[in-house]
């Protein structure tokens, strides 16, 4: 009987590794984090494959950048990656880190003004004041200088396709030597000119031009079509910050093209000092401009959050972006304008000149005063002491509100802290990141405890997708069907409060007998660690909780209202919705009066706004004529609110 030979076996599919994440960047993955996926990612062994969980647009490969941005992976949308490969989990780890880094962004990035520029921005006074103000603020008067933003390619002669491809290699080159002397410059902000780099070394973008070319399109002809087609199709983006990208793209056309036609790859410079007018500004052109010769620039098309605007402000240089109507203005007419208020006046008179130069000298001074007393306590004009701390979301934010005169933090968030976290991070863990925190703010920090949502899960507390997340579980709520999860932290919060002054926050608080069980929970894990005593709050983001403020009295230390989810649930809109984010102010007549009736349902009771809204100069008198004794606030304001503070 002859011998059965088996048949072969088909091999076992390759188990794939999915992570996800919340992406926490204020504009999505734009351009710069993308670029710094590509580069993290590119030398594993591995295929990493990126989708919008939220959108579901997706997958897309982790080495194509302008994949990964046509994802329009936005801020609060869901990051999923499918790993596999040899080097799947590796790839994975590298990932997350980065995501726990930002994906390589500093958020609270500050200006950067070189020693040289005059706060006072005005062709005939450039030397009148010095300090510490950032200049991108200050109105500017001078005459215009209209630049081209398109070169011409007029006179170009094309040869045959090999020639061509040579040419486009070289200007590829040409362009990339100019990138890394910028970075080497170290001007404007990091990763914007790093990125560019990136796109132009895009795979996808090569290979557009490169087989135009072979097609028998000039070089010229075939980096303006495809790169053209490119940036119309981040123009199509939903997103206003993601369609502001496509001015990269036509940064990269405006100088390969130059490099193409044998010209140089930045514009020679007036030679007396201007007004810049451009149709938009990119970021090469902000690297390089020249303070003295450039009062401000205006653009008459893109946004406030171009990479060129972004890095002239981080200059110091003014900028009036996406002015229209500025397009009819002529070579050499006067005008004037104001960055903050965004007014522009042709011809301006001398009383409008000297009105411009007395609001200079005003925010000049604010500004200084401010910074002088940084470090110095907050105390309004009747001699009420208002504690103002710092929003802290990472180390670098706590470093950030100490140098800007922070007293402590009135909320640290917990899950974003700890966000890229596969596993449920042990108490000591969490101890030793909460302490660092502490210390570095050398001041009370509030943490407030795991908080997980659609818009920021915690990898470790897995939930099923709900149909309206934002009236879902959240805060307390998940923390009730996941209680070993919270006491660890509790655990945590406990420890740290032996090493740093520590008070404990509860989010999404609705009822008193959620308080009365974490109070519970709190008191059997001081019982067994022996541990001191920790003040315990509440967030005030529900408006429930809000109306009926008065029966937490017996049961909290102290509240802080969360005026960005009160401002949603109270107005039923939501900030990030165009169609609605009119409705969604903070300041509106509603949001105050709950905030004012808290105060009052709870006399002797601190209450803290940790909202956008305690971040608003312009609303600090009337927070602290309600009753408000404490502000928590973005790092980088902290020494301005503080002044907002002395002259309420």
């Amino acid at each position: 009987m002859p011998k059965q030979v088996p048949e072969p076996q088909a091999p076992a599919p390759e188990r794939a590794i999915i992570w996800r994440t919340t992406v926490r960047n204020p504009h999505g993955l734009h351009v710069r984090p993308a670029a710094a996926i590509v580069t993290e990612m590119r030398d594993f062994d591995a295929q990493v494959l990126l989708s919008n969980a939220t959108t579901g647009r997706g997958p897309e490969p982790a080495d194509r950048l302008s994949r990964i941005t046509a994802l329009q992976l936005g801020q609060g949308h869901i990051l999923e990656a499918r790993f596999t490969g040899p080097d799947a989990a590796a790839a994975r780890d590298a990932l997350a880190d980065l995501a726990a880094r930002h994906f390589g962004e500093d958020l609270d990035a500050r200006p950067v003004r070189p020693a040289h520029i005059s706060p006072v921005v005005d062709a005939g006074s450039a030397d009148q004041l010095n300090g510490s103000i950032a200049a991108d603020r200050l109105t500017v008067v001078g005459r215009i200088a209209r630049r081209t933003t398109r070169p011409s390619t007029e006179g170009y002669r094309p040869g045959p396709p090999k020639a061509e491809l040579a040419r486009f290699t070289a200007a590829v080159a040409q362009v990339k030597d100019f990138f890394d002397a910028l970075v080497d410059s170290g001007v404007g902000i990091p990763g914007i000119i790093e990125a560019q780099t990136v796109m132009l070394t895009d795979r996808e973008l090569q290979h557009g031009v490169v087989s135009r070319i072979t097609q028998g399109f000039s070089a010229v002809d075939a980096v303006d079509e495809h790169l053209t087609g490119l940036a119309r199709s981040f123009d199509g983006f939903a997103d206003a910050y993601l369609r502001e990208r496509g001015q990269d793209m036509r940064s990269l056309r405006r100088m390969l093209l130059l490099a193409l036609m044998g010209r140089p790859l930045l514009d020679s410079a007036p030679s007396e000092p201007r007004i810049w007018l451009m149709d938009e500004l990119d970021a090469a052109t902000a690297s390089r401009v020249d303070p003295r010769v450039c009062l401000g620039i205006i653009t008459v098309s893109g946004g406030s959050s171009g990479h060129g605007v972004l890095t002239a402000r981080a200059r110091g240089i003014p900028v009036l972006a996406g002015y229209p109507s500025a397009e009819s203005l002529g070579d050499g007419v006067l005008v004037a304008f104001d960055p903050v208020t965004r007014q522009l006046w042709v011809d301006p008179d001398d009383d409008v000149v000297a009105g411009l130069g007395g609001i200079n000298e005003e925010r000049f001074q604010e500004s200084e005063q401010a910074h002088a007393r940084a470090q110095e306590p907050a105390v309004t004009t009747t001699g009420i002491r208002i504690r103002v701390g710092a929003n802290v979301s990472s180390l670098a934010d706590a470093e950030r509100g100490a140098e800007e005169g922070a007293e402590g933090s009135g909320i640290v968030r917990s899950e974003i802290l700890f966000s890229a976290a596969t596993t449920a991070p042990t108490a000591d863990e969490q101890a030793e990141v909460y302490t660092r925190i502490g210390q570095a703010l050398n001041g009370p920090i509030t943490l407030r405890t795991w908080d997980p949502a659609d818009d920021k899960p915690l990898p470790f507390l897995p939930h099923d997708p709900v149909t309206n997340p934002a009236l879902g579980e959240r805060g307390i709520r998940v923390m009730r069907r996941a209680p070993e999860v919270f006491r660890e932290q509790l655990r945590a919060i406990l420890l740290t409060a032996s090493r740093t002054p520590v008070r404990l926050m509860l989010p999404m608080v609705t009822t008193v007998d959620e308080v009365v069980w974490a109070r519970g929970l709190v008191d059997e894990l001081r019982a067994e660690i022996d541990a001191p005593h920790v003040p315990i709050g509440m967030m005030v983001e529900v408006p429930g909780a809000a109306i009926r403020a008065a029966d937490f009295a017996g049961v909290v230390d102290f509240v802080s209202i969360g005026t960005n989810d009160l401002t949603q649930y109270t107005q039923a809109a939501d900030r990030g919705n165009p169609a609605v984010c009119d409705l969604a102010r903070q300041d509106s007549p509603a949001i105050l009066d709950l905030v004012a009736w808290t105060c009052k349902a709870l006399p002797g009771i601190p209450v803290a706004v940790c909202g956008d809204l305690a971040s608003d100069p312009t609303a600090t008198a009337r927070l602290i004529g309600f009753g408000v004794s404490e502000l928590s606030v973005r790092p980088p304001i902290v020494a301005e609110i503080k002044q907002a503070v002395r002259v309420s």
